[in-house]
């Protein structure tokens, strides 16, 4: 799930192996509390792997690491079309491990664990992901988790462990568990989205407003508010007002005599709320900066991917800003 660079986040990573190993240990057991068959090991195995190939799309060659992050991965390998394939792959491995093991009782709880360890989890996260390719490339997002919940993962890891100790008899009823609390949670985080997203809009008296997670805040969330040729973007907490923090204009005007290579044409894409500036440099190049307002803090956005361009319109290189390490720290204290 993770798009600041390129290799896989092992906190991320983390997240869907132990997602897909909560649902391997929903399949049914009989007899209730006998060793584990091999079509049962196979089930955990194939669930984890499924859970864990979408983002080897990290892997593949697609030039400059922004191109990775916006256009490799969480393409083709995330998408409905492709759960099917990813199955397979994930059963076929399975098998080969566990030889005796049933076929079909596999890959179908293999299908689950791709849609609902990988694809549900990602779709939930405020970075959006491509579930529709290749029918469509929209970037699809339901804003209820940043990239990075430790609330999400905390629970499912309590329960896998628990799981590990408890062996063969009893494993499955801690990872119930585990899925049962990040369930719960995430439930708590749909309903105080939707509040946060009412009062917002009473606020401003529109309905063209969006509120994002925030890092480590449960409570309190981000907001974007359309109003006019601008942007108001804040905080808003439940049980209070919205407090705005800053406006920028709309839209991407600046940046339409850029339009052509690929790298440009994605990261205009990928914002959802942009604020874009465009330097003309002393060499006659230029410098592209695009910014998108789901993340920011203080009111000034605090993730921007920024495009060095000759003068001849070709890319010299390509990079995601997120700030310094002081600035990071700095958003997580206020």
């Amino acid at each position: 799930m993770s798009p600041a660079r390129k290799g896989l986040d092992p906190v991320d990573t983390l997240t869907h192996g132990l997602f897909g190993l909560a649902i391997g240990a929903l399949r049914r057991r009989e007899p209730a509390k006998s060793p584990l068959t091999p079509t049962e090991k196979a089930v955990l195995l194939a669930c984890v792997l499924a859970a864990e190939i979408p983002d080897l799309d990290y892997l593949l060659p697609a030039g400059d690491p922004v191109l990775v992050t916006l256009r490799a991965h969480r393409g083709l390998s995330h998408s409905l079309m492709m759960a099917p394939a990813v199955a397979a792959i994930a059963t076929l491995v399975a098998r080969l491990v566990f030889r005796s093991a049933r076929t079909s009782a596999v890959v179908l709880q293999a299908l689950v664990a791709v849609v609902f360890a990988h694809l549900l989890p990602d779709l939930w996260t405020g970075w959006g992901t491509r579930i529709l390719l290749p029918w469509s490339a929209e970037r699809m997002t339901l804003d209820w988790t940043v990239v990075v919940d430790p609330l999400v993962t905390l629970p499912l890891l309590v329960g896998a462990v628990l799981a590990f100790r408890a062996r063969a008899v009893d494993y499955r009823r801690p990872l119930w568990i585990g899925l049962g609390v990040t369930v719960a949670y995430l439930g708590a985080r749909i309903s105080i989205r939707a509040s946060l997203q009412s009062t917002v809009e009473s606020a401003y008296g529109t309905a063209d407003v969006n509120v994002f997670p925030a890092p480590l805040r449960v409570l309190q969330w981000r907001y974007v508010a359309e109003t006019g040729a601008e942007y108001a973007v804040g905080t808003i907490s439940l049980g209070g007002d919205p407090v705005e923090e800053g406006r920028h204009p709309r839209g991407v005007e600046a940046a339409n005599d850029l339009r052509g290579p690929t790298v440009v044409d994605e990261v205009l894409a990928w914002a959802r709320y942009p604020t874009v500036t465009v330097l003309a440099r002393e060499d006659g190049g230029k410098t592209l900066t695009v910014a998108d307002l789901r993340y920011h803090a203080g009111g000034e956005p605090t993730l921007k991917f920024i495009v060095e361009l000759a003068g001849d319109g070709s890319v010299e290189s390509a990079r995601l800003d997120r700030g310094s390490a002081r600035d990071l720290v700095d958003r997580f204290r206020r």
